[in-house]
C-alpha cells in the first residue's frame, strides 16, 4: 500500500512511468498490476499525443511555407513567361519590357529572401544571457523606438500611455530578448489599430513575478483566435507569417515566464507577461 501511495505521488509529479512490485497474487498484487498497466498506458498515450502534435505542427509548417512562397513565385513565373514571349514576338520592345520585368523579378526575389529570413530567424532563437533587468527601462526604450510611428500614421495616430511601477524589482533576463518580445507585442497592437487608438504599457509586480501589460483598443479577437494566438505559423492577418507572437512566447518560456492574452472583438486586447523574480530553468521541451 505504501508503494502504491508513493508511486501515485510520482505520477502526480509527472513521472508517468512509475511502477510498483506486483509479484504478490492477492488483491493487493492485482491492484499493483492494474496500477502498472495504467501507467504504461499513460506513457503510451502521452507518446501518441506528442507524435500527433508533432505531425500536426509539421503539416501546419508545410501549409504556411507553401502559402508564403506561392505568392511571390507566381509573379516570378508570369514575368519570365512575358520576357520569353516579348523576345519572340516584339524584339523591338524587348529592352523596355526587360527593364520593367527585371525590377519585378528583383522585388519578388527580395520578398522571398525576406520570408526565408523570418522563418530562419525563428529557428535560430538564441538562449537568454541572464542579467538583472529593469523592465521599466525596457518599456521606456520600446516606446521611444516607436514614438515616431505612433505620431506619423496615415489613418490616425496612436496615443501611447505608460504606467510604470515605481517599486518594480529587477528580474533575471536577457535585455535584448525582452526588448524584442515587448517590441513584437507593440507591433501587434499597432496592426490591430489601423485607424489609430490608445496603447497602454503597464508594469507591476507581486511577491513572485514582475509583469508587463500591453493593452490596445484595436479590433480584438474571438475566443477561437485567442486560443491559437501563440501557435507557430498561425496568423489572423492577411499578410504575415504568424511568427511574431510565437517568438514572444518562445522568449518568455526561455525565461521561465508566462504570457497570456485577453480579448473581445471590438474591445481591444491585453497581453500580459509574467517574469519570475528568481531565475528557474524552464522545463525541458517534450
Amino acid at each position: 500500500v505504501e508503494q502504491l501511495a508513493a508511486a501515485a505521488r510520482q505520477v502526480t509529479e509527472g513521472k508517468w512511468n512509475a511502477q510498483v512490485d506486483s509479484k504478490s497474487s492477492d488483491e493487493l498484487g492485482e491492484l499493483a498490476s492494474a496500477f502498472n498497466r495504467m501507467t504504461r498506458e499513460l506513457v503510451e498515450q502521452k507518446e501518441q499525443l506528442v507524435q500527433t502534435e508533432r505531425v500536426a505542427a509539421w503539416r501546419e509548417l508545410a501549409r504556411r511555407l507553401a502559402h508564403e512562397l506561392k505568392n511571390p513565385l507566381f509573379p516570378l513565373q508570369i514575368t519570365v513567361e512575358n520576357l520569353l514571349r516579348a523576345r519572340q514576338q516584339s524584339p523591338e520592345l524587348f529592352e523596355e519590357i526587360f527593364r520593367e520585368s527585371s525590377a519585378t523579378l528583383l522585388a519578388e526575389i527580395s520578398n522571398l529572401k525576406s520570408i526565408i529570413s523570418r522563418f530562419s530567424e525563428f529557428s535560430k532563437m538564441p538562449q537568454p544571457q541572464f542579467q538583472p533587468v529593469q523592465l521599466n527601462d525596457s518599456v521606456r526604450a520600446v516606446t521611444r523606438l516607436f514614438q515616431a510611428q505612433f505620431d506619423n500614421r496615415e489613418k490616425g495616430t496612436i496615443e501611447c500611455c505608460i504606467q510604470l511601477d515605481d517599486h518594480l524589482p529587477t528580474v533575471p533576463a536577457d535585455p535584448d530578448l525582452i526588448h524584442r518580445a515587448i517590441s513584437n507585442l507593440v507591433l501587434n497592437a499597432m496592426d490591430a489599430m489601423p485607424n489609430g487608438g490608445d496603447l497602454t504599457l503597464r508594469t507591476s509586480h507581486d511577491a513572485n513575478a514582475a509583469c508587463v501589460e500591453v493593452v490596445d483598443t484595436g479590433t480584438g479577437l474571438t475566443p477561437e483566435e485567442c486560443a491559437r494566438l501563440f501557435t507557430p505559423y498561425y496568423t489572423s492577418k492577411q499578410h504575415g507569417t504568424g511568427l511574431g507572437l510565437a517568438i514572444v512566447q518562445s522568449v518568455i518560456n526561455d525565461h521561465g515566464g508566462k504570457i497570456t492574452a485577453e480579448s473581445e472583438p471590438g474591445r481591444g486586447t491585453t497581453f500580459r507577461i509574467r517574469l519570475p523574480l528568481k531565475h528557474e530553468a524552464p522545463p525541458a521541451p517534450i
